[in-house]
């Protein structure tokens, strides 16, 4: 990409002293971003990505995100359309945040994600379908598509990953979170937790009453303390994979799933 990203079209910096409500109705905003700021509910419309998705490959990192939160706390997103954007949502240091009622599907890589956050809330939401976007070769003049790592250095290639989505991801430290009650259809990941190295555990996650249809890891936590995964319905959608439920050190009982695999059982 020539010249300089897009910024988003909204941002913030304040926290209002009294709660504030953007009614956004049926208009579209490409790009939100509260950075230390909040007291904000946004209601309806639609959110894209300053940069959209990024596809194929060339553009990356915050200009392909719908949303971005950082250090904000108290912002809700209800009844909002997210899509086109690598990115729907992103959380980084901040507190009081949820995301409800609200649809994240089409050309989108991950709803949302979040670290070193706390009392967060994903509630009621529809995700999925998803476009699917394989790997890319970058050659000159042409992009071509799921051709693998080493053939694409083969012709001279600049190799890119293709998307690994998840529809909520946590990270890092991240606290007090529900997410319950979402539909949700994906051949990508569902709700997980995926840290990387050095990386602080999660605790108090509740992962309850969710529909999933999904590929690998449809509901996924590994150290998580006081977690809970109830209540849930969990099936692939995937050929040849089965949907398991890998509750890590997480208690998982009363939930749904056609494959077997842990978390079964009646709660006690």
């Amino acid at each position: 990409m020539l010249g300089r990203p897009p910024k988003p079209a909204l941002a913030v910096t304040v926290r209002f002293r009294q709660p504030v409500v953007i009614a956004a109705g049926s208009h579209q905003v490409v790009g939100l971003a509260v950075s230390g700021g909040g007291n904000l509910t946004w209601r309806g419309g639609r959110i894209t990505a300053p940069a959209g998705s990024g596809w194929p490959g060339l553009v990356a990192g915050w200009p392909t995100h719908a949303v971005r939160l950082d250090h904000a706390a108290d912002v809700a997103l209800e009844g909002v359309h997210l899509t086109h954007a690598r990115k729907a949502v992103v959380v980084s240091e901040s507190r009081g945040i949820s995301l409800r009622d609200s649809r994240c599907d089409g050309d989108v890589e991950d709803c949302l994600i979040a670290d070193r956050s706390h009392h967060l809330r994903f509630e009621n939401n529809q995700a999925g379908p998803f476009r699917l976007v394989a790997t890319w070769c970058h050659t000159a003049g042409a992009v071509r598509r799921g051709l693998g790592r080493q053939p694409c250095a083969a012709i001279g290639g600049r190799w890119s990953d293709g998307w690994h989505a998840d529809v909520l991801q946590l990270r890092n430290g991240v606290s007090n979170v529900v997410a319950s009650r979402n539909r949700i259809i994906t051949t990508g990941q569902g709700l997980t937790q995926m840290d990387r190295a050095g990386d602080a555990p999660i605790s108090r996650v509740r992962f309850e009453n969710n529909h999933i249809a999904s590929g690998h890891h449809g509901l996924t936590l590994q150290d998580c303390r006081d977690c809970r995964i109830s209540g849930n319905r969990l099936v692939s959608n995937l050929a040849g994979v089965k949907a398991l439920i890998r509750p890590g050190t997480a208690l998982a009982c009363g939930n749904i799933g056609p494959d077997g695999g842990p978390g079964l059982e009646k709660c006690p």
